[in-house]
């Protein structure tokens, strides 16, 4: 499935440090092959229908603490955002992600 990071997914990225960004990366390109692994969910966020992907390790002082939201539309992932998990489940994040679709 083509995986395509749209722009505000990748200003998200940008404002990652180098190191965690290509953490991030490698695990949205392995949505190429699987677009519903066991570390993603379902939800509903206003009126739109995405996935939550979690990213985060085993050890919680981690920097990979981040969630990325996708849609699944027409055989292909559209990544929408990447937040820190402190942000990834609020009114905030909703609001932005409505700004992006």
């Amino acid at each position: 499935m083509e995986v395509i990071v749209k722009e505000g997914a990748r200003q998200d990225l940008a404002s990652l440090e180098e190191g965690l960004r290509d953490r991030v990366l490698d695990e949205i390109e392995k949505l190429e092959k699987n677009a519903t692994p066991d570390n993603s969910t379902f939800v509903e966020v206003g009126d739109m229908e995405l996935f939550r992907l979690k990213l985060q390790e085993e050890d919680r002082n981690s920097k990979l603490t981040h969630r990325v939201f996708y849609q699944i539309k027409d055989n292909k992932v559209y990544i929408r955002g990447i937040f820190h998990r402190h942000k990834g489940y609020g009114t905030e994040t909703r609001e932005e992600l409505e700004e992006r679709i």
